[in-house]
C-alpha cells in the first residue's frame, strides 16, 4: 500500500474522532483509539515519505502567489495575513456581535490563521501536506464562517432557527422515511418554541413511546461542509486543477456523506426501538461514527482510483530534463 493511502486513512480516523467529540457524541475510549490508530498511521506514512527524499519545493500556495509577489515578500506576508485573520475575526466577534463564547467557526478561523503563520515551519519535503492543511482550513472558513454568517446576517434568521429547519429537511424527514421502510412506526416533530431540541423523532419500545432529539451535529450540514472542504482541498493539491470529473466526484461525495449520516441515524433509532435506550446511546456514541467513517473511507478510495485513471493526471512535483542519449 502506498504511503499516501496510509496517510489518508490515518487522517480520516483522526478527523472522525475530533468530529465525533466536538458534536457531543462522546465515547472517550472510541475517540482515543481512533486518534491513536490514525496518528500512528499518519506518522508511519510520513516517515516513509521522508525516506524517499522527494524534491524540495515551495508548495502550491507559494507557486500561486508568486505570480503576483516575489517569494521573499510571500515568506513575510503569509504570517502577517495569518495573524490578521485571527485578529480581525476576534475583534469583529467581540466588538461587533458582542459574543464572547467559542463556537466551531472560531476554532476553524483560528486554525486557518495559525496554518498561515506556521506555513514555513517544518521540512520542505512536506509541502503537499502543508498545502492540504491550508486549503482545507480555508474552505472550512469559507463554508462555516463566511457563508453561514453572511446568510444569517442577510436573512436576519437566528442561528438556532436556521439549524432547526436544516435539521428538519436534511435529516429528520429522511430518517423517518427510511425507518418506515424498515417497518417501524415513527413520527417526526418540529417545535420552534425554543425549549429543548427543536427536532424530535418519536418511536415505541415495549409499548412505551420514547422521543429522541436531533441535535445540530446531526443536521448533516457539518458533515457535508467537512467533506466538501477536505475533498476540494485534496483535489487541488493532488491534481492542481478542477474539471467535470472532479466536480462529479464532489457531487457524489456530498450525496454519499448525506446518505451515510441518514443511515447512521436510522440504524441508531432502529436499535433503540429493538433493544431500548441504553443500546441506542451505545450505538450513537460508539458505532455510529464508525458506520459514517466506513462509508466515507470506501467512497474516497474508490473515487480517487477513478480520478487517477482519468485523462487528467496529477501534475508532477518537479520537472527534470533528461540527458540526450548517444549511439
Amino acid at each position: 500500500m502506498r504511503s499516501e493511502w496510509v496517510l489518508l486513512s490515518g487522517s480520516l480516523l483522526v478527523m472522525a474522532a475530533l468530529y465525533n467529540h466536538y458534536l457531543g457524541h462522546s465515547s472517550y475510549f472510541t475517540e482515543i483509539v481512533l486518534v491513536a490508530v490514525g496518528a500512528s498511521l499518519a506518522v508511519f506514512s510520513l516517515r516513509r515519505m521522508s525516506a524517499a527524499k522527494p524534491e524540495k519545493r515551495d508548495g502550491l500556495l507559494v507557486d500561486f502567489l508568486s505570480r503576483f509577489l516575489s517569494r521573499e515578500r510571500i515568506a513575510t506576508l503569509l504570517p502577517i495575513v495569518g495573524f490578521a485573520v485571527i485578529l480581525v475575526w476576534s475583534a469583529w466577534k467581540i466588538f461587533v456581535t458582542g459574543q464572547a463564547d467559542l463556537r466551531m467557526e472560531d476554532f476553524i478561523v483560528t486554525l486557518f490563521g495559525l496554518s498561515l503563520v506556521l506555513y514555513y515551519v517544518g521540512p520542505s519535503e512536506y509541502t503537499m501536506q502543508k498545502d492540504f492543511i491550508v486549503f482545507y482550513l480555508m474552505f472550512l472558513t469559507i463554508v462555516f464562517a463566511v457563508i453561514w454568517k453572511s446568510y444569517s446576517l442577510i436573512t436576519g434568521e437566528s442561528y438556532s432557527r436556521i439549524t432547526a429547519y436544516s435539521e428538519w429537511y436534511f435529516i429528520t424527514i429522511p430518517v423517518v422515511g427510511l425507518l418506515r421502510l424498515f417497518g417501524l412506526e415513527v413520527e417526526a416533530e418540529l417545535d420552534l418554541g425554543g425549549i429543548g431540541l427543536s427536532n424530535t423523532i418519536a418511536y415505541e419500545y415495549n409499548d412505551v413511546l420514547l422521543r429522541i432529539g436531533i441535535g445540530s451535529g446531526c443536521s448533516g450540514l457539518y458533515s457535508a461542509g467537512l467533506f466538501f472542504s477536505a475533498f476540494l482541498a485534496f483535489v487541488i493539491v493532488r491534481y492542481h486543477r478542477i474539471n467535470w470529473r472532479t466536480l462529479t466526484a464532489l457531487g457524489l461525495g456530498l450525496a454519499v456523506t448525506w446518505f451515510a449520516n441518514i443511515f447512521r441515524m436510522a440504524i441508531t433509532i432502529w436499535v433503540g426501538s429493538m433493544y431500548g435506550h441504553p443500546a441506542l446511546a451505545f450505538v450513537h456514541s460508539t458505532i455510529g461514527i464508525l458506520i459514517f467513517v466506513a462509508f466515507i473511507t470506501v467512497f474516497w478510495f474508490l473515487i480517487v482510483r477513478w480520478l487517477d485513471k482519468s485523462p487528467t493526471e496529477p501534475l508532477p512535483t518537479a520537472q527534470t530534463d533528461s540527458a540526450p542519449t548517444t549511439k
